[in-house]
């Protein structure tokens, strides 16, 4: 009754995943304080993409089936999955880039392939948490050791790598 074709609906239903998913990282990010730096932003990005309650193990099962439904549907998959498919990658990539410049991250690190490597990360630890190979703090600790990696100088531990959102006490 609402929408002209199945496609507009599946595209009005992956827009409110978006909504919702934004609105996750913004309450995480609200959570850290006014000024949270870019460590704590793109782990709270990372975090709020995990599946570790309710709503966001829906949000993983749904967007996932969206993935494997674009492949299969002509009509779906002859137009963008989402608006700006590389909105994500492009904001890690920024936030490494800017802490980079500010000596908070390694220097000699390459900001895209670090991006590309923390969210397919994400994305497998998301799953792996769905099929219950591994326990939501299991998959938290193996991106909090990617992001010690990233956010260290000079061998030295950054000024922001030790604010960390908790998985816990965040939305």
């Amino acid at each position: 009754y609402y929408f002209e074709t199945k496609e507009k609906l599946l595209f009005y239903g992956l827009q409110h995943l978006t909504d919702r998913f934004t609105a996750r990282v913004g309450a995480r990010l609200a959570a850290a304080g006014p000024d949270p730096g870019p460590r704590v932003t793109i782990e709270a990005l990372l975090l709020a993409s995990l599946p570790t309650d309710e709503e966001s193990r829906t949000f993983h099962l749904l967007y996932s089936s969206y993935s494997i439904l674009s492949v299969t549907d002509g009509a779906l998959a002859a137009q963008p999955f989402i608006d700006n498919p590389d909105a994500a990658e492009n904001a890690v990539t920024g936030l490494l880039r800017q802490a980079q410049e500010s000596g908070l991250a390694d220097p000699g690190a390459d900001a895209r392939i670090e991006a590309i490597s923390l969210l397919a990360v994400t994305a497998a630890m998301g799953t792996s948490i769905l099929v219950a190979q591994r326990t939501p703090e299991s998959a938290i600790a193996v991106l909090r050791h990617h992001l010690d990696r990233i956010f260290t100088a000079s061998g030295h531990a950054t000024p922001d790598a030790g604010q960390r959102t908790d998985a816990n006490t965040c939305p």
